[in-house]
């Protein structure tokens, strides 16, 4: 069953995952997901929290938990442009989007599907049921608007805020938003809150070699910038391969690490994030901050 997301956050939606993975995110735990590579840019893996110091506002912290590679579940959300705009590559995006969920998802994790137009519709809710999945995204139709910024700002909101373990979002659009009820803003603050990973992956069209092109990038890039993930331009088919096998690769070896902040005033403001790695050839992709909880 379908449903509709709206941007006022009246909708219940009735999650599906399994009661193991209802665990509620401790506010007072910073949660920070990370990637390391070398000088070459190819990814690092089999580190231990030894080999990394984490500093908040240039203060140094404790890490109390580390892990790595697969060690804890994914929750991957698809979040698919249905817009007029990107017709022209729609197909493939289905199929390699397909493609990716197959190579992705292991044992103990979970993906959902949404798409946007000039509305936010989950297709499917959080489940490991490829054949599921897979009729979820080719049941995907064009239309008309498009709604980015709530289709984020929603996906951070309701399906993953609440969700432990680690969690990306993979959004599949041109960037350009003409018909969302909430701000850029507001669903950069929703993306920093639910501690997910954005991958984005343009499709506009054109926009190479100095030449214009439909969309906007730079929205894109402010939310994988944020959250430590990547923006990637594709140009068909074999790029879109391509792309999804680096953010497979990416999940497969990623760090993440916990600490309790020293400064425990619940303020709400933000605090900046910085991962040093002991060698100094390798460099950290992560979240760039988090908003401080408020409140008692």
């Amino acid at each position: 069953m379908k449903h509709l997301l709206t941007a006022t956050l009246l909708l219940l939606i009735a999650p599906a995952w399994n009661e193991s993975r209802q665990l509620r995110v401790n506010v007072d735990l910073v949660n920070v997901l990370f990637n390391v590579t070398d000088q070459n840019g190819r990814l690092v893996s089999g580190l231990t929290r030894d080999d990394f110091t984490v500093h908040e506002d240039e203060k140094k912290q404790e890490i109390h938990r580390f892990s790595h590679d697969n060690e804890l579940p994914l929750t991957v959300g698809l979040l698919i442009d249905a817009s007029a705009s990107v017709n022209t590559v729609f197909a493939d995006e289905k199929e390699t989007a397909i493609q990716f969920l197959e190579a992705t998802l292991q044992s103990g994790d979970l993906a959902f599907v949404i798409g946007f137009d000039n509305s936010v519709t989950l297709l499917e809710d959080f489940s490991d049921d490829l054949r599921r999945l897979r009729s979820a995204i080719r049941s995907l139709t064009i239309g008309q608007g498009t709604a980015v910024y709530d289709a984020v700002y929603l996906a951070c909101k309701e399906m993953l805020e609440q969700e432990a373990g680690r969690k990306a979002l993979i959004l599949i659009s041109d960037g350009q938003d003409t018909v969302s009820k909430v701000r850029l803003n507001d669903a950069v603050v929703a993306a920093y809150n639910s501690e997910a990973v954005i991958y984005s992956i343009s499709n506009r069209i054109g926009g190479f070699f100095n030449l214009p092109g439909t969309g906007n990038p730079e929205t894109l890039k402010q939310f994988s910038s944020a959250t430590g993930g990547t923006v990637f331009f594709v140009g068909g088919r074999s790029d879109l391969t391509r792309v999804f096998e680096r953010i497979s690769q990416e999940l497969r070896t990623q760090y993440s690490l916990a600490y309790t902040s020293t400064n425990t005033t619940r303020d709400g403001k933000y605090r900046r994030i910085r991962i040093v790695p002991r060698n100094p050839t390798h460099r950290v992709k992560s979240r760039s901050g988090y908003y401080a909880p408020t409140g008692d």
